[in-house]
């Protein structure tokens, strides 16, 4: 597929085929094909080993591009790494987990239905709303419950000496 537009990249108004590297198609290919949300590092990686002579500014500065025209989303789950992925169609919202640092996504049909009744009620245009969840996955909260347990009988083997 590289050096060839996707349908999603043509309908951007030629906006990306204006500018459309083979190094940026590359990029945008590797986020599109991402299980998951990918650091610019994690991207850089992934593209140097189709294009060695890439460079992260290269992934930096596409990225921002990528934003400008809507073709990617940028995330910080943490407060720290910014995360990317392709813009969802349908929009979706994330779950993020405090123990492992995985990812989830989900849909929330109320962030449309507040939207509407913000700009209805206080007169502000919203243009977007992201909803985003902090808590445990199933597997860390069975990890966290199993180490509570064993924290427990350690205490109590503890006061018993």
């Amino acid at each position: 597929m590289a050096g060839q537009l996707t349908e999603t990249q043509s309908n951007m108004g030629g906006k990306l085929n204006r500018r459309g590297t083979e190094q940026r198609q590359l990029i945008l290919e590797i986020i599109q094909q991402a299980r998951g949300h990918l650091d610019a590092d994690e991207i850089y990686q992934l593209a140097r080993q189709k294009s060695p002579s890439i460079s992260l500014s290269t992934v930096y500065r596409s990225l921002q591009l990528f934003k400008e025209l809507e073709l990617v989303e940028e995330h910080q789950f943490d407060g720290m790494r910014r995360r990317y992925e392709t813009t969802p169609r349908p929009k979706h919202h994330h779950l993020v987990c405090l123990g492992c640092g995985r990812i989830f996504e989900f849909r929330c049909p109320s962030a449309k239905r507040l939207k509407s009744r913000i700009s209805r009620e206080e007169g502000f245009k919203v243009t977007d709303a992201e909803v985003r969840l902090a808590g445990y996955c199933p597997d860390c909260q069975q990890r966290l419950s199993g180490n509570m347990a064993n924290t427990k009988q350690e205490q109590q083997i503890l006061k018993r000496r």
